[in-house]
């Protein structure tokens, strides 16, 4: 008499088979997932600090040698769209804010930018 059904050493031989797949994929879609979270922040990050220096060619003669603009600021004026969240930790960065630094005089202006997260966010 045939039976039609899996032997329970079939069964466990699957099961050990899936294991070890597991083993082997979980560890790096991990990665990879945290990976593209700092690369996220990243570029938010790099997002804001650029929209800073959007707000300075608009602002030049406000920054004599130093100079802090909100985020909350760039929003109003229309040079950040969207409210910003860190996507890592999803939290608000309305709070935060770029510090601009008037580092050389004309004819070769130079300036630095500096992000300042707030306490929640870092």
């Amino acid at each position: 008499m045939k039976s039609k059904g899996f032997t329970l050493i079939e069964l466990l031989g699957v099961i050990v088979v899936l294991s070890l797949l597991a083993l082997i994929i979980v560890p790096s879609v991990t990665k990879s997932i945290q990976n593209g979270q700092k690369e996220a922040d990243e570029n938010t990050k790099n997002s804001i600090i650029l929209s800073a220096r959007n707000w300075l060619s608009d602002n030049r003669a406000l920054v004599t040698s130093s100079y802090t603009v909100t985020v909350k600021t760039l929003q109003d004026e229309g040079y950040i769209n969207e409210d910003v969240k860190l996507p890592s930790k999803g939290c608000s960065l309305d709070g935060a804010s770029v510090t601009i630094i008037k580092e050389s005089e004309e004819p070769n202006l130079k300036y630095d930018y500096k992000l300042n997260l707030p306490d929640n966010c870092k």
